[in-house]
């Protein structure tokens, strides 16, 4: 299974959620598949579940789609009890798995490479919908009843490894620009001023 295949399944059917990426290839993939306002391009590496937590606590009638990584997951372990303690139901996270920290050159190897399960470790966490997928019918089919239902999923994506994010173009939306376009999405949308310091 590809990841770029399975984001391409999800784009279509985005329109008023809110989808939070971590730093990592699928950033650059959803940037050039998606250019909803509503996306948030999280450029540091095990944030992206944490901030796409918060969005659903403060937003709990909007869906909050979170794009994971093994490796961004992994350095960020303590949010798994943390999500299944508030058990959110407008959150869906999907994580996709290749098993290398394939953002750096060299590809090294994630735990998940050996004999980590990210799936079993959310599930011990108390996370009850957490699954594995592991083909694109399968991806289709959790995503699917994600976008259907209203309750927390945890869903793992075992991807293959591929270089596809370095030959797409980069979105020549900074981060900065990024975060600006997205409050006033938010601003917009939900009919609420976000307070700004300016100092």
């Amino acid at each position: 299974m590809i990841r770029y295949d399975c984001l391409g399944l999800l784009a279509p059917l985005i329109t008023d959620q809110i989808v939070v990426t971590s730093l990592s290839g699928q950033k650059i993939e959803w940037a050039h598949l998606s250019k909803h306002e509503g996306n948030l391009l999280v450029g540091t590496m095990g944030t992206a579940l944490g901030v796409g937590m918060g969005l659903a606590v403060a937003l709990p009638q909007r869906k909050v789609i979170v794009l994971e990584s093994d490796g961004s997951v992994l350095l960020s372990l303590f949010n798994l009890p943390t999500l299944a303690n508030l058990d959110l139901n407008n959150l869906i996270v999907f994580v996709f798995d290749n098993a290398p920290y394939s953002g750096t050159r060299n590809s090294e190897p994630t735990a998940t490479a050996g004999k980590t399960d990210l799936a079993k470790m959310a599930q011990a966490a108390g996370i009850e919908n957490a699954v594995t997928v592991r083909d694109l019918q399968s991806f289709k089919r959790e995503m699917t009843a994600a976008m259907n239902e209203n309750r927390l999923r945890f869903v793992v994506c075992k991807v293959e490894e591929s270089k596809e994010h370095r030959r797409i173009p980069r979105t020549d939306m900074d981060p900065l620009e990024n975060k600006y376009v997205f409050v006033r999405y938010l601003e917009r949308t939900e009919g609420k001023r976000i307070v700004r310091s300016h100092g």
